[in-house]
């Protein structure tokens, strides 16, 4: 299989942050040890344009066979994303992004223009509905992982508060117009070569609306082998659980809040909550409220680093967002053989399995809470169950390392090309 010069758009980058920052960042170092990137990017802090972390990074520690060229938004994209900046109106930033998918088309055409490229890659962001520009180009296109069709359950509506439920309410209406009327993704979706779908439900989704085959995988993965299972934290008598993300309605932790309030066993239970969020006041005074302050140890926004120490020390690892693709933190968790308990939809219907988490499936709102409760309960009563999920997700964890998707992604590149030859010999 030989080398290629491939052609990357991936929107966020950062070898410091999570998310798709991190996404794109384990993409950038595996696949350049076969092949040569030329990554197209548009930040690596908080904002459009704020690139000066990776500028500088790369300055003492470039990575071989990668040349990173930062797209910064011109002067209506930074216009357009003011409102965003803000904090006022985080929807004017998809006006000002798609003004930079245009910046980034002619950019790429000018690269296409001076140098040769075997084909292009369009990484991340992972959402489908701004599906960009360079499908124009004439050259083989890969898109994906993406996805983000799947809407809030009825169910889980009563886990949202009033902003939360304009927001994804919104969210779901334009979903379902922007899915099955918006030209570009269609003219898009024609066009790709191969498409990646993240999670089981985008996959089917495409099938259903546009008749589209993808090939499924999750958009991250775990980057070092995971086999770093803490056996001294069963010594203590107390279970620690862990719950990380933006603490806000989509991420819902009054779940979890919820379901504590309901345990039997709460005297032995420490949570961990890592992040921040316009509802982390209102939750900590619902905290107080019903007693568990003293249960609960609120970090904030904390460095990667400190999150795979306290995962390093946690039993358990809890989701409860209702809604997402694959958050980072279940392979996180993973790498550090910590077993997830979430809802079973999106991403972690995908990921999880019985033999390294729980799956709580959607019949009621007081269902899931009480189930939560039960599940964590159980658990806590009997930690040797808890040991055995650990090993179950070291195995399992070797189904999603960076090692094996340098080959995955290097077999894909040779399909797309293998596609784009086979549609100009139809011309």
């Amino acid at each position: 299989m030989s080398s290629k010069k491939i052609l990357v758009l991936a929107y966020a980058i950062s070898p410091t942050r999570g998310s798709e920052y991190s996404q794109s960042w384990n993409y950038v170092t595996e696949m350049s040890k076969d092949n040569d990137l030329v990554v197209l990017y548009g930040a690596s802090g908080d904002h459009m344009g704020d690139v000066d972390e990776l500028e500088q990074f790369i300055i003492n520690r470039p990575i071989p066979n990668v040349r990173f060229i930062a797209v910064k938004p011109n002067r209506i994209a930074q216009i357009l994303n003011i409102l965003n900046k803000k904090g006022l109106f985080a929807y004017s930033f998809f006006f000002a992004y798609n003004m930079w998918h245009r910046q980034v088309y002619y950019k790429a055409k000018e690269l296409i223009h001076q140098e040769k490229f075997d084909l292009i890659h369009f990484l991340v962001p992972i959402g489908y509905r701004e599906p960009g520009y360079l499908w124009k180009l004439k050259l083989p296109y890969i898109w994906g992982p993406m996805g983000g069709t799947k809407n809030l359950s009825r169910v889980l509506i009563k886990a949202l508060s009033f902003s939360g439920i304009i927001k994804l309410g919104g969210r779901a209406i334009i979903n379902y117009i922007q899915l099955r009327f918006h030209p570009r993704l269609k003219k898009a979706l024609t066009r790709v070569d191969v498409l990646l779908t993240s999670t089981t439900h985008d996959q089917n989704n495409f099938v259903k609306i546009y008749n589209k085959e993808s090939i499924y995988i999750p958009e991250n993965g775990i980057k070092f082998k995971a086999n770093r299972f803490n056996d001294d934290k069963y010594l203590s008598e107390n279970i620690k659980l862990i719950w990380i993300g933006g603490i806000d309605s989509r991420k819902a932790l009054i779940i979890l809040l919820e379901a504590m309030k309901r345990m039997k066993n709460l005297q032995r239970v420490r949570l961990d909550i890592v992040g921040d969020g316009i509802l982390k006041s209102s939750l900590m005074k619902f905290s107080k409220k019903n007693s568990l302050l003293n249960n609960i140890t609120w970090h904030g926004a904390v460095k990667r680093e400190k999150v795979f120490d306290l995962l390093s020390k946690s039993h358990l690892h809890i989701i409860t967002s209702v809604t997402e693709a694959n958050t980072n933190v279940i392979f996180e968790a993973m790498s550090a053989g910590v077993p997830t308990i979430s809802i079973d939809h999106c991403g972690m219907h995908d990921t999880i399995c019985e033999k390294c988490g729980i799956k709580i499936p959607i019949q009621s709102y007081e269902q899931i809470i009480n189930e939560y409760a039960k599940h964590i309960d159980r658990l806590v009563a009997h930690p040797e169950e808890i040991k055995k999920l650990s090993f179950g997700v070291i195995e399992c964890a070797k189904k999603y390392t960076w090692n094996l998707r340098q080959d995955f992604f290097n077999n894909l590149y040779e399909l797309a090309i293998d596609n784009w030859n086979k549609k100009q010999n139809q011309k």
